[in-house]
């Protein structure tokens, strides 16, 4: 595996962390999974590839095409800012041929962009997948078992809170939406939302999926993350909060007070989730990706279905 960008992602999230259940890194993830071992990093910063080398046993520098050219990985997970995501594709398929590159989302500013990573990869027979790490997660999936065998029934009405930016926060869960309730059908921005720096937006947006009608709605707060699913369907109501960390499905009941009344159990139950491994849960499925195996990652088609939707509603402002 080579590590293009040390960054949060890449490498910061989880440096100074000792505990082994707590794995937010791709650094970390990658490092300590029996089935792969890591061959090098690639950063611009001297001290950070300083402070990777010295962790992890292995050469980093700010040098690409050196590090494709000599360790010719078949991993290559790309962690930098977005508008290098393109170019270091097209440099990773020409100097190296890997098996597979996982890139950050997301996958490009621009849907032509977006759309050669994508044609590229399979023209060299590379799978690439875009790292919207919450659909490998315990706690998604037990909710998309859920969906499927009608526990939680359709259709479903909810509101997402996002911030900082419909494109990068906010398309995490516009994808794990795609991913519980099928592609996105149409859309209507209510509210064009204040300005965002750089290339991102801001919208309130009623979006319909295929199973169901989710409102986005962009927090006002900018000092804080906040990030947040209700889903209501006809027998319960479904809760993702703190981005994932708390998921609690709330089952209808009859009202212990008011007869004939229906309302919901309160709290309700816990679905357990793994919110602090959540790369050891990419690393896991990238696994079995390469053995042939089903995976849940997000392939670059899906990320590529993602970006055109959220592009399209900027358009529109």
């Amino acid at each position: 595996v080579l590590l293009v960008g040390l960054g949060q992602v890449g490498m910061g999230y989880d440096f100074d962390i000792a505990a082994p259940e707590i794995v937010l890194s791709h650094a970390k993830a990658f490092a300590g999974h029996r089935d792969f071992e890591v061959v090098g990093g690639v950063d611009p910063d001297p001290e950070v590839c300083e402070r990777f080398q010295c962790r992890f046993g292995v050469q980093a520098s700010g040098d690409l095409v050196d590090r494709l050219t000599m360790l010719r990985p078949e991993i290559v997970v790309i962690a930098t800012p977005t508008q290098n995501h393109a170019e270091i594709v097209r440099l990773a398929l020409r100097h190296a041929k890997p098996r597979l590159i996982l890139c950050e989302k997301p996958l490009a500013y621009s849907v032509e962009d977006a759309e050669d990573m994508v044609a590229d990869c399979r023209a060299a027979d590379c799978k690439l997948y875009v790292n919207y790490m919450r659909r490998v997660e315990p706690g998604v999936l037990e909710v998309k078992r859920r969906l499927l065998d009608g526990r939680i029934a359709l259709p479903l009405k909810g509101m997402l809170w996002y911030t900082k930016g419909l494109i990068h926060n906010g398309s995490h869960f516009s994808n794990l939406l795609e991913f519980w309730l099928g592609p996105i059908e149409s859309f209507k921005i209510i509210n064009s939302g204040s300005p965002q720096c750089g290339d991102d937006i801001k919208p309130d947006v009623k979006v319909k999926f295929e199973a169901g009608e989710v409102s986005f709605l962009a927090a006002n707060e900018e000092h804080f993350s906040h990030h947040e699913i209700q889903l209501v369907a006809p027998n319960g109501c479904l809760r993702y909060m703190q981005g994932g960390a708390i998921v609690f499905w709330q089952a209808v009941k009859m009202d212990p007070q008011f007869s004939g009344y229906s309302v919901l159990s309160f709290p309700g139950e816990k679905i357990r989730t793994e919110s602090r491994r959540l790369q050891m849960y990419v690393a896991n499925n990238v696994s079995a990706c390469l053995a042939g195996k089903h995976s849940n990652l997000c392939s670059g088609e899906d990320g590529l279905q993602t970006l055109r939707a959220l592009l399209k509603m900027k358009a529109t402002l």
